[in-house]
């Protein structure tokens, strides 16, 4: 994929990347709720159209709600980098949206035609 973004923007968007992996890992491997909660089980008959069921929270700890915070706190100011860097006043209209799709994916493998 050509590269024509300036490197430090480019350099964002794959912190931003990175930011969001880490998000995602910290959350996939806590519960599902920061304070203790009660799990429930609803099956359909009972008032409810679908089966759903959620297990109990034990919470986290006050270290981990300020992990969580520290790392959603760095998404937000890398989204904000990324999305006010000079570089997309050199652009507008749809050459605008696709170069930000195209810096999105700058990484990915390249396909063959």
């Amino acid at each position: 994929m050509s590269n024509d973004f300036p490197d430090d923007l480019v350099q964002l968007q794959r912190d931003l990347h990175a930011a969001t992996a880490s998000l995602k890992q910290f959350l996939d491997e806590h519960p599902h709720s920061p304070e203790p909660m009660d799990g429930w089980h609803r099956k359909p008959g009972e008032g409810y159209w679908t089966e759903s069921r959620r297990e109990p929270s034990p919470g986290w700890s006050d270290e981990e709600k300020q992990q969580e915070t520290d790392l959603r706190a760095r998404l937000l100011d890398l989204i904000g980098e990324v999305y006010a860097h000079p570089h997309w006043h050199t652009l507008s209209g749809p050459d605008l949206v696709k170069a930000r799709m195209r810096l999105k994916h700058i990484d990915d493998p390249v396909e063959d035609d």
